[in-house]
């Protein structure tokens, strides 16, 4: 929903609706479809259902694919343009309240930043379809998911000390934005450092500072919340996907897969088949 511009869109469909303090929106693009600089008044969680989009802001651009979510602070300046095939997108909306009222959270929204798929998009899946039940509980479930939206990447924005670190630099978030591209590669950390433009010492420490975690680590959880997607979502057998996200075989898969879910590929498989 737009707020600060109105941008006249006759290929687009769009469905709106507010559920007490937010703005739920599902909204298509058809192919190369383009919308021109504007800004929005609300703070958003922007999540790509299907296709491809491009958001750009001054001096970052996100190339967005199937199940990335782009945290859109309010006011920024941006354009959007399709891929291809077009783009299916959910929009959350939320109230100046949560920024105001929520040190935190103020601090996660200073900038835009694409979210990779994990559980901070699964999350926003599920808001998603939560919206489309339109029962009777509906409403209350929306406000609860966004909510956890929320909190997950207020801690995620904490490093391992518990206390929120400044805001983490443009360089870093290209070295971030690499590991999220291509987990299924091994980069060294030389090579980290070279985009990022740093020395190799500088990289590691600030990247456990501002993210909470080692290179290492951060790239290793990448790889499982890939794998838990593909093994939601496909018949894929477990050793093509172990080689797919990253991992050296089926049983290195097994053993990191169960040591960060505490399931192997094949119970998590089930439990979520279950469901």
């Amino acid at each position: 929903m737009q707020h600060a511009v109105s941008i006249s869109a006759p290929k687009e469909m769009r469905r709106t609706e507010r559920i007490a303090d937010l703005v739920l929106t599902e909204v298509a693009y058809p192919p190369g479809f383009r919308i021109p600089w504007h800004s929005h008044e609300l703070a958003a969680f922007a999540l790509t259902l299907r296709g491809s989009t491009t958001e750009a802001f001054a001096g970052l651009r996100f190339d967005n694919t199937e199940s990335g979510m782009v945290v859109r602070p309010a006011g920024e300046n941006h354009w959007d343009a399709m891929g291809e095939k077009g783009a299916k997108c959910f929009l959350i909306e939320l109230p100046n309240s949560w920024s105001s009222d929520l040190p935190q959270f103020s601090a996660v929204m200073r900038r835009p930043f694409l979210h990779p798929a994990g559980v901070v998009t699964r999350l926003a899946q599920r808001t998603y379809r939560e919206w489309l039940q339109n029962d009777t509980a509906s409403k209350i479930g929306v406000q609860a998911l966004a909510l956890e939206i929320a909190a997950h990447l207020i801690r995620e924005a904490i490093p391992a000390g518990g206390r929120p670190g400044p805001y983490a630099p443009v360089w870093l978030k290209r070295v971030r934005q690499r590991l999220d591209d291509g987990y299924a590669e091994t980069p060294s950390l030389a090579e980290l450092a070279a985009i990022g433009g740093v020395h190799p010492t500088h990289l590691a420490r600030h990247f456990r500072q501002h993210y909470g975690s080692s290179v290492g680590e951060y790239l290793r959880q990448r790889r499982v919340d890939a794998a838990s997607q593909m093994l939601t979502a496909t018949d894929t057998p477990l050793t093509d996907i172990a080689l797919a996200t990253g991992f050296a075989h089926h049983a290195h898969f097994t053993t990191i897969f169960k040591r960060l879910t505490g399931l192997t590929p094949s119970e998590f498989r089930r439990m979520r088949r279950a469901h």
